[in-house]
């Protein structure tokens, strides 16, 4: 295939698929996409509907975006940005877990505070200590209730 032939959208799943390790029937079975469409892609022959486009892109772990919009040359979602790796990982348990839910879970630890909140997702014991008319003690008042063993103290 001659690179001047290629379309953009060629040259996308073409880079992607060689970076990745992939044949023509492996994209095909990754992506649920027909072997001879993904064969009609590839030669220029077809583009894929939007139902396959979603398929690659989801398969070759890139943007619908980025393979439907022949001026991209970059994938956005791929961009370096600022996030921590560990911010990364928060985001797409977000998206995994879907938005409404994230935003449920959001909404209990504005309302809960961030310690109770991820305390009780993590099923672990409540942090706060409550002290007298169940308010949450003071560092101070809970070190004067701690018994001094004065055997050791001398």
């Amino acid at each position: 295939m001659d690179a001047k032939s290629t379309s953009p959208l060629q040259q996308k799943l073409l880079t992607q698929m060689r970076s990745r390790g992939l044949n023509g029937q492996r994209l095909a079975q990754n992506s649920q996409v027909s072997d001879s469409e993904i064969s009609r892609i590839l030669a220029g022959k077809s583009r894929p509907g939007l139902e396959n486009a979603f398929r690659l892109a989801k398969a070759l772990g890139i943007s619908l975006d980025y393979l439907a919009d022949d001026s991209l040359e970059t994938d956005p979602a791929q961009m370096t940005d600022s996030l921590s790796a560990e911010e990364r990982r928060i985001l797409d348990l977000a998206h995994a877990i879907g938005c409404s839910h994230a935003m449920q879970i959001l909404e209990n630890i504005r309302i809960m505070g961030y310690e109770e909140a991820m305390n009780r997702l993590l099923n672990a014991k409540p942090v706060i200590q409550v002290g007298e008319g169940d308010r949450p003690a003071s560092p101070a008042s809970t070190v004067a209730a701690m018994p001094i063993n004065r055997a050791n103290s001398a």
